[in-house]
């Protein structure tokens, strides 16, 4: 599937275009097809720098592709969102087996440390966790107190 990225910045601000070729439903001749796509990326290759960072979507595409049928759908705000959870964290000690669990708590000073690389959140497993685990209970989220 056909992919192209126009990426431009100034120091003050950035945007990016990405064309993706669909899969084919319109047209189904290959040749024809390939034209289509080879006129779209051509057409976005024109787009300058300074056009690309000043001018708003709907005049990108606009200017771009005027006879062509074009669809602009609603701004989706960009947030991040993590899919880490205590559950997951807890899978992925489960897959290492009992006794390799168990030592982990042993050789990490009586709880296992399991931090998210996306973001950063980090969960404890201590020896009752870890028995809680492999017996088939689960892990609970742990408690506030601290001994």
């Amino acid at each position: 599937m056909g992919t192209r990225f126009w990426l431009k910045a100034d120091g003050h601000r950035a945007r990016g275009l990405l064309l993706q070729q669909l899969p084919a439903a319109q047209i189904t001749d290959p040749e024809e097809r390939d034209a289509s796509w080879e006129h779209v990326v051509t057409l976005a290759s024109t787009l300058t720098a300074e056009e690309m960072l000043s001018l708003d979507n709907q005049t990108v595409l606009h200017r771009l592709y005027h006879e062509d049928p074009v669809r602009l759908f609603d701004v989706q705000p960009i947030c991040f969102r993590c899919s880490c959870s205590r559950e997951r964290s807890a899978n992925a000690l489960a897959s290492l087996g009992l006794e390799d669990a168990q030592q982990l708590v042993i050789e990490h000073n009586g709880s296992i440390e399991i931090d998210c690389q996306f973001c950063n959140e980090r969960y404890l497993f201590d020896a009752t966790d870890v028995a809680q685990l492999f017996a088939g209970g689960g892990v609970d989220s742990p408690s506030d107190t601290r001994h």
